[in-house]
């Protein structure tokens, strides 16, 4: 049966954390596996010392052992971490982040990703034990799985001596340590689907990191970042770009091609159009991520003049001059007379 936490820091029950701490310290001096290195019962005793300390030093779990003494600290690690039905603890989280082209975000890609994780240790058939030694009862949590070891946590967190299943190997498989794991290189082939962004999180079910002692795998998440396009530029599912156009397009008008993610696309230019004037072709940006849709392409006329002309040209554009009269910045003169420009 466990002891009282306040019997085994020799304090109070009415003592100030300061009190607890300065208890804590000079037991862990005199009882410390370190300096008892030939007392046999020194790391059990420590390892009681510490999940005391951890119990009542932090403000919360200090409550909720008073209220209700071992039976709620020494609930298993939560439910939604542990398969049904047996004891192994699931695997972590493996975070992997992936550069993409602007075409295979946008169009989506299936590609293989090199990677390192924490597999099945192969000595000891992920038990942790050598030669199939019996386990013991975890010292770190006292076999409760699970430990307080952040101040205001709101519920135990998985002991990481154990991994949550309350029991360590008596002799440890010297390649895993005892875990059951070990990191091993490994190749995931995954599918990235069109529309995705930087910043886009994308998770695979059971490609990351092994349970210990034969737990399942925990997830993949795969964190996409694009390279930008040296043309087209990206807000959302929508593109945006430039396209350059003559001054006879721009004054009569005319029908060009535009590139766009799925190919070339026809667009009117209207007669009277002006340099970064705007237009919207609907449904040629990027695929929704959710497949309902696309984003729209906004394409920005750019008009170009030409720069080296003969003397027939010239003469040509000073024949406009005359056919074509007007100040386009008489309205800007005007009002700087009138007293400034406002």
């Amino acid at each position: 049966m466990k002891r009282d936490y306040y019997a085994v820091l020799g304090v109070e029950v009415t003592a100030t954390v300061r009190e607890i701490k300065l208890a804590y310290r000079h037991l862990a001096r005199q009882y410390s596996p370190d300096v008892n290195l030939w007392d046999p019962h020194a790391e059990a005793l420590f390892a009681e010392i510490l999940e005391a300390y951890r119990a009542l030093s932090d403000p919360t779990a200090r409550t909720v052992y008073d209220r209700h003494g071992h039976q709620l600290l020494r609930q298993r690690a939560p439910e939604a971490d542990r398969p049904r039905g047996t004891g192994r603890v699931k695997g972590d989280l493996l975070h992997v982040p992936v550069d993409l082209s602007f075409e295979d975000a946008v169009r989506g890609v299936s590609l293989g990703i090199e990677l390192s994780r924490l597999s099945p240790c192969e000595a000891c058939n992920a038990s942790g034990a050598r030669n199939g030694s019996p386990p013991v009862t975890c010292s770190g949590c006292g076999g409760s799985g699970v430990l307080w070891s952040e101040p205001g946590q709101a519920s135990p967190g998985r002991c990481p001596a154990c991994g949550g299943s309350g029991e360590r190997p008596e002799d440890p498989c010297p390649a895993c340590n005892g875990k059951g794991v070990v990191p091993a290189p490994a190749r995931i082939q995954v599918t990235i689907p069109p529309g995705v962004d930087t910043g886009a999180q994308l998770r695979f079910p059971e490609e990351g990191h092994s349970g210990p002692f034969g737990g399942p795998r925990g997830d993949l998440i795969v964190s996409t970042r694009v390279s930008p396009h040296p043309f087209f530029s990206r807000k959302g599912d929508n593109l945006y770009c430039q396209v350059p156009i003559t001054i006879s397009e721009a004054a009569l008008g005319a029908r060009i091609q535009v590139p766009t993610p799925e190919g070339v696309a026809s667009m009117t230019i209207p007669p009277g159009t002006q340099s970064g004037q705007t237009f919207r072709l609907r449904g040629k940006g990027v695929l929704r991520l959710n497949g309902n849709g696309r984003g729209d392409l906004y394409v920005t006329c750019r008009v170009e003049v030409p720069r080296e002309l003969d003397s027939r040209v010239q003469e040509c554009f000073r024949e406009l001059e005359r056919l074509i009269p007007g100040n386009p910045r008489a309205d800007l003169l005007g009002s700087h007379r009138a007293g400034g420009i406002r």
